[in-house]
């Protein structure tokens, strides 16, 4: 008879004492235990136990070799009520049709031809930081950067299809709404939908308003697509998108994926574009060599994505802020059927999240893991399965592509004309909420350069 496996390690703490740990500094919190118990860990998170796995061979056994055996984390679940069924959230058969219907639509040849879009959108941050380094002014980079992911996604999902009026409603309304829904990710307490919290009351009221928005758009492209001209855009391509039998999305579904796209291509960029410009103010060295960069294959002109190969530099920045600082720093996931993960026999309803963030920084793949290297990245020292900032497998992020080349187009109109500086180097704090982000303003400074 074989011996059945131990259980993971993990500190002898009180349910109160583990939660305050975790609201305290979460990410310090979990360095400590994987220092004191090793790569695979248990912790307690409110009421529940969960295994924390921190290595490459246990995140594949998790995401790939046995992905069948878990769906998402009870977190990502509560999101539903926001996102509905979207690809985040959806499971089994409506997951595998909604994603073969959209893979297509964010294959790197469709979504260059809404480089444009992007560029355009960035134009009136380029002029806010050129107006601050011309006035000496100090700005707030990390609600800069939220406005211009949000202007570049809207551009992407709708092209002109959004008005200006629409837009203002957007960048209103989708804050609360996403500040609501990642309040309910973090509880550990749920409290009844019905509830009429001052908070749901403005969240269900930016929902109705968003609601709107996306109902119109969807019937005019509707409309359109009917007279034989879709759109080029995302939701143009997902409008025509097709399976076997020939079905497409429906209203509601499209409504789904089109506000999931609106959390996952939003938030998440404009926090990996604070951090880009965060590092490079503590780096001025590797600042000019981005800015010459720029230049010298840009000189005057607007980046497109053609060119974003000939600029592996800017690249290498952006993929080592994202080794340090992913946004999604947490795979939660919730065993489906009994599942053995690093060496321990977990029963069906187990709980095991993939610390992306710990995963990332590991000393054994990653030489001095806490410094900011970008040439690491042009000496190929990429590590398999050691870099998964969109996850890893089936469910890997499927607009990856799409927020790489936002960062990169963006980034790239951004530091070709103004160095940034941080005074005193900013914040070292990170809030570890649903995404990664700084705790704090990160407000810079600006030259022309």
């Amino acid at each position: 008879m074989t011996a059945p496996s131990p259980l993971p390690p993990g500190p002898r703490t009180s349910p109160l004492r583990s939660a305050l740990d975790l609201r305290r500094d979460p990410l310090g919190y979990l360095r400590h235990l994987r220092a004191a118990y090793g790569d695979a860990f248990r912790v307690r998170i409110g009421p529940r136990e969960v295994l924390m796995v921190t290595h490459p061979d246990a995140a594949r056994e998790v995401l790939i070799t046995q992905a069948a055996k878990f769906r998402k984390g009870r977190g990502i679940q509560k999101m539903q009520d926001f996102l509905g069924t979207g690809l985040l959230t959806a499971e089994g058969q409506t997951w595998r049709t909604h994603r073969r219907l959209m893979q297509p639509s964010f294959h790197r040849a469709a979504l260059s031809g809404m480089a444009q879009d992007i560029v355009q959108a960035t134009r009136p941050t380029h002029a806010a930081l050129l107006g601050a380094a011309d006035s000496g002014a100090g700005l707030e980079v990390g609600g800069e950067m939220l406005r211009v992911t949000l202007r570049a996604v809207a551009s992407v999902l709708f092209g002109t299809g959004l008005t200006d009026e629409e837009l203002a409603v957007v960048e209103a309304e989708l804050p609360p709404l996403l500040d609501h829904t990642a309040s309910r990710v973090r509880a550990v307490v749920d409290l009844p939908r019905w509830l009429p919290t001052p908070a749901a009351q403005r969240s269900a009221a930016a929902s109705r308003a968003l609601d709107a928005i996306v109902a119109r758009i969807i019937a005019a492209r509707r409309a359109e697509q009917e007279a034989g001209t879709p759109g080029n855009d995302l939701l143009g391509l997902l409008l025509a998108a097709r399976d076997e039998e020939g079905g497409g999305l429906s209203d509601r579904e499209l409504r789904d994926e089109v506000m999931t796209l609106f959390l996952a291509g939003h938030e998440t960029t404009a926090n990996t574009l604070t951090f880009l410009l965060l590092l490079l103010s503590r780096h001025p060295e590797v600042h000019g060599r981005v800015q010459a960069e720029l230049r010298g294959v840009l000189g005057d002109r607007d980046p497109t994505a053609a060119d974003l190969p000939r600029l592996p530099l800017l690249h290498a920045c952006i993929q080592e802020t994202l080794r340090l600082y992913p946004p999604a720093w947490l795979v939660p996931r919730q065993a489906t059927a009994p599942v053995r993960v690093a060496g321990f026999d977990l029963p069906e309803g187990a709980a095991v999240s993939v610390c992306i963030y710990l995963l990332q920084r590991h000393a054994a793949y990653w030489p001095d893991p806490h410094a900011f290297m970008p040439d690491r990245w042009l000496r190929g020292e990429r590590i398999p399965d050691a870099f998964m900032p969109f996850g890893l497998g089936p469910r890997m992020c499927i607009g990856n592509n799409l927020a790489l080349m936002e960062a990169g187009l963006i980034a790239a109109l951004l530091l070709r004309d103004v160095r940034v500086t941080v005074p005193d180097g900013g914040s070292t704090g990170l809030h570890a909420g649903v995404t990664l982000r700084p705790d704090g303003p990160v407000t810079a400074v600006f030259r022309r350069d």
